[in-house]
Order: C-alpha cells, then structure tokens, then sequence
C-alpha cells in the first residue's frame, strides 16, 4: 500500500490552516514512528459525500469526522481514538451541545416559539446540523408539520449564510465550529440570537483505519502526547481546542437513540 493520508478536516478553515497543519505534521510523525506509511493530506472538497468516500478509502489512515456518519457507516472501515476537548465548551470526557441559533430579527426565543419558521441544517446525515436540531423540536412537538420542511446547506457556513440571507430561520451549528467562527467570521456569526442546546453528545470522532500497523492503544497515547506539547499550544487555542479525550466506539452509540427521536419530527429525505 502506499503512502497514507492523514488529515483533520473538520475545523480546517482557511484562517486556521497553518495551525491545523502543524497539528496534523505531528500527528504524521507520531504515525510514522509507529512503522505507517504517514503523509500529510488534504481532502480535495469538503463536501459530505466527497468526504464520505474518502473516509472510506483505505488509503486514508487517520481523519476526522462526524459521529453520525460514524455509527451509519464509517464503523465497518475505521476505529475512534477520540475527540478533541473545546475550551469552554466540553466537557472532560469530550462531550458537547450544539447552538440552536435563530435570527434576531424573529420573535422567537425557545424551540417552543419556532413553530412555523424555515429550517437550515448542515446535511441530513450530521450529528450537529440535522439530528441535534431534531431532538430540540422533538421536546417541543410530536408532528413534523410544526416547521417547514428543511433547506439542506451542506455546509454548517452554509446554514449560517443562510440565515444571514434572511433564507432560512434557525439552524443547529457545531459549537465548536460557532466559536472559531465568532473568532474569524463574526459576519456569519453576528445577528443571530441563541436559544438553546442539543442533547449532550460525543464531539467529532478523530479515528485511525482499521487496516493499520499501530494499535489503538498505542496511537491514543501518543495523540494525548501531541494535544499536550507546549510548543503546539498556540495551534490549538487559535482553532479552540484545548486538550484530547480518549474515547471507544461504543461512546458514539447512544447517537442511534437520537436518530430515531430526530426522525420523528424532522425526516431526513
């Protein structure tokens, strides 16, 4: 096999690219010093789909995704290490809550209050944009016709342009992802109001082939070991993270419960 990519394209916006580069270039040669084939990459879109399938690809030997994803599919070609913590917005155990945002222009300052308004969301197989929202609706009403059917963004700065463009009303949103663009792009941030969070969940799977030389075990301890180096703290703090939590497959399987609960009241077609 040839050389493998490596890549963490989750929180890869360009205002933080160098910084996820030098994360990831340790990540490689941690990779490398456990006898793989490491190189570092960049995925060629960051389109769900393009994604998906290079998620899937065997020659993709460590990347990042969404839990969703995860449990629907990427469980039969991948394992998880685990999950960065957020400053101020996990906690220990790399757990969090998205943002249910609404334009502040709306009355609306609950879920119970959304009734009637359009929603964005990311793409109907994201843990943040889609199934999140759906459990925030489901605790407000058992019938889908309670909003109208949803705009699909594919992107969570698409949502959020979205709602920007007066398109769309309300939007789940990755909190990690909020946060660094509160940081860099307060325009596709600013004007909108919080109204509540998700359900408590498993953040963004960092996870490693299951084709592979190196253990799980010992790839966890050395991502631990880079996430606490002192001379990548700044790298981290631009994109926001603040540490790495150890997490197991099965951490991600509560997500099937959500699912279901989301499916009720906002079907994915």
């Amino acid at each position: 096999m040839s050389q493998r990519s490596v890549s963490l394209p989750m929180y890869d916006f360009p205002e933080v690219h160098e910084s996820t580069r030098l994360i990831v270039s340790a990540i490689v040669a941690a990779l490398q010093g456990l006898g793989e084939d490491a190189v570092l990459d960049e995925p060629n879109s960051s389109m769900h789909a393009e994604l998906m399938r290079y998620w899937r690809n065997d020659n993709t030997l460590l990347s990042q995704s969404c839990g969703l994803p995860f449990i629907e599919d990427l469980h039969r070609y991948v394992d998880v290490l685990g999950t960065p913590t957020w400053a101020g917005i996990s906690d220990e155990r790399g757990w969090y809550r998205t943002v249910i945002v609404v334009r502040e222009a709306l009355p609306a300052m609950s879920a119970a209050e959304l009734e009637g308004m359009q929603p964005v969301i990311s793409n109907p197989q994201s843990l943040s944009g889609w199934c999140s929202l759906g459990c925030v609706l489901a605790e407000v009403t058992t019938t889908p016709s309670f909003v109208k059917p949803y705009i699909a963004a594919e992107r969570h700065t698409g949502s959020l342009q979205l709602l920007q463009d007066g398109k769309a009303d309300f939007a789940s949103i990755d909190p990690g992802t909020f946060q660094l663009l509160q940081r860099h792009r307060p325009s596709l941030t600013q004007g909108l109001r919080i109204i509540g969070r998700g359900p408590l969940v498993p953040a963004t799977p960092i996870h490693l082939s299951k084709l592979r030389k190196a253990s799980l075990g010992e790839m966890k301890t050395a991502m631990s070991e880079i996430f606490a180096r002192e001379n990548l703290r700044h790298a981290f703090a631009e994109i926001g993270m603040s540490g790495f939590a150890p997490m197991e497959n099965d951490d991600y399987t509560m997500i099937g419960t959500l699912v279901q609960r989301a499916e009720s009241v906002l079907p994915r077609r």
